[in-house]
């Protein structure tokens, strides 16, 4: 009977651990409608929600009760697979907003408006 209590205690601590894996965010894939659809700004805006999703990550990985429990469940690989799937998922969706910067050619758009800026500047004010 005392066995069986052991057995049962013993089941039910490993079952529990194994639920209490940690939850990482995971960003979507950038397709290609929203890729045409979105503005400069707005794949900049991403850029920023992006940066937002990669310190969620960092703070879930802290070690807190969740990271001994997964440790007790499955030495913690399962945490370690869930923070790896997160951050290739984040760095693909930067990679593919990047991209469409590029093909859209937002840097050079900008740049190119600051240097009339500067320009018209230059000639209203200095004289130039």
């Amino acid at each position: 009977m005392n066995k069986t209590i052991t057995g049962a205690v013993l089941v039910a601590v490993c079952a529990l651990s194994a639920c209490a894996t940690k939850r990482y965010p995971i960003a979507t894939q950038m397709g290609a409608a929203e890729r045409a659809a979105m503005s400069c700004r707005e794949l900049d805006l991403e850029l920023i929600r992006a940066e937002e999703v990669r310190k969620q990550i960092s703070s879930t990985a802290k070690m807190d009760w969740r990271s001994v429990a997964g440790f007790l469940g499955d030495y913690g690989i399962g945490n370690a697979m869930a923070k790896n799937d997160a951050e290739k998922a984040i760095n693909a969706r930067v990679t593919a907003i990047n991209d469409a910067k590029a093909e859209k050619k937002c840097g050079t758009q900008q740049t190119s408006w600051i240097g009339e800026a500067r320009q018209w500047f230059g000639e209203i004010f200095l004289g130039e």
